[in-house]
């Protein structure tokens, strides 16, 4: 009996770590592991060449209160194998490229979401742990660096997003349970936008739609998802009630009708835009809070989340259904295409390569930020989307 006891045992963090290393050469093409000095709550990839090794990406700083706080840009130097055309050489070669920090500017408070404007990535925005919002150019110096403060949240804020159809809408969310819209591009320094009346509670995430330019989404702890028209001002032409909250929510890069949402109740929740009072989907496979949520930008029904259980799922949308043998089910939702599982602490944000297929990076509570690319013998990695095209008609 004892040794049944001890064979169920849970593994330690540690333990953990160590089987997924055990793994890497199987499920990955590249690994790197890079320690920071302080915690990033934010990162995303900046656009670069598909032909360059150097990758750049955003980054910020948690530090403690008296240390000085920054928007960081940081770059990693991939190995041949990672480039696209490129054949593979020794796999002892991978883990050797670190995150290396090349610029950083000054910050106040805490830099809990960072995004580039897709317009002009040079242009940064910056939203603080105070709900200041900042701008930044990449481009200067650091003593300059900083263009533009914008002030109207009063407290913490997670949700910042560039509309990717009209240069310098910035959409913001906060604690203070407000949303507002932002020009960053005008000489003005107050929102476009604000809405105050539609959520009751604290925003955890506000997105545009990445076709209609009018149209964004938010969702709160007021158990709430809800869908906005910026031309109809503080009034949601779609509310939905979450049984429990919602903390982030994705628009898919391929479809306009199709979206997701993830929380507190550890599931994915997929929906369509025409019958959005209810769930289309629902997937699960988290063992606690999602905290991050973006679909694919070049794979066709490819959708990623990560959160609180240490672990980033990658979902295959296309295998939604499909049969499962007892083993496989074992596993997990057929949906699941592989689970990274990496990190000994809650990620707090991942970011999709734009430039190299599936090369991804997540950064976690324990100041560690990671750059791993699945397997190109994986099933369904790199291959032709095979999502029912009724889905995203």
């Amino acid at each position: 009996m004892s040794v049944n006891n001890q064979a169920e045992k849970p593994l330690s963090l540690d333990e953990e770590y160590e089987l997924w290393k055990s793994n890497v050469p199987l499920m990955y093409d590249f690994v790197s592991e890079t320690n920071l000095t302080w915690p990033s709550l934010t990162l995303e990839w900046l656009p670069g060449s598909q032909s360059s090794n150097r990758q750049e990406m955003i980054l910020g700083t948690h530090t403690s209160a008296e240390e000085q706080n920054y928007l960081k840009i940081a770059a990693i130097d991939l190995p041949d194998e990672v480039i696209p055309g490129v054949e593979p050489t020794k796999k002892e070669e991978v883990l050797k490229s670190n995150v290396k920090i090349i610029k950083k500017f000054e910050h106040e408070n805490e830099v809990t979401r960072a995004r580039y404007m897709p317009q002009d990535n040079n242009l940064i925005a910056t939203i603080s742990g105070e709900g200041t919002i900042y701008l930044y150019n990449r481009g200067n110096d650091v003593e300059s660096g900083l263009l533009s403060t914008f002030q109207f949240h009063n407290e913490n804020g997670y949700g910042l997003s560039f509309n990717p159809n009209e240069k310098g809408k910035l959409l913001s969310g906060s604690d203070d349970s407000n949303i507002a819209i932002w020009d960053v591009t005008s000489k003005s320094q107050k929102p476009i936008l604000t809405l105050t009346n539609r959520h009751s509670d604290i925003v955890n995430d506000c997105k545009w739609h990445n076709f209609d330019h009018n149209i964004f989404g938010s969702v709160s702890e007021d158990n709430t998802l809800q869908l906005h028209d910026q031309r109809t001002g503080d009034f949601s032409i779609e509310t939905i009630q979450a049984k429990k909250p919602y903390n982030t929510l994705a628009f898919s890069a391929h479809s306009t009708n199709l979206f997701a949402a993830a929380g507190t109740d550890s599931m994915v929740y997929l929906y369509d835009r025409r019958r959005a009072s209810k769930p289309l989907h629902m997937m699960p496979g988290h063992e606690d809070a999602v905290t991050c949520l973006e679909f694919h930008p070049k794979e066709d029904g490819v959708l990623l989340s990560a959160g609180s259980d240490r672990r980033t799922i990658l979902w295959d949308l296309a295998e939604i259904g499909a049969e499962q043998v007892p083993d496989d089910a074992d596993d997990g939702s057929p949906e699941v295409m592989m689970i990274h599982a990496g990190h000994r602490s809650s990620i707090n944000d991942f970011s999709l390569n734009p430039n190299i297929p599936w090369l991804t990076a997540t950064t976690e509570e324990e100041n560690i930020v990671q750059v791993w690319k699945p397997s190109s013998k994986l099933p369904r990695i790199g291959g032709p989307p095979r999502v029912d095209s009724k889905l995203l008609e």
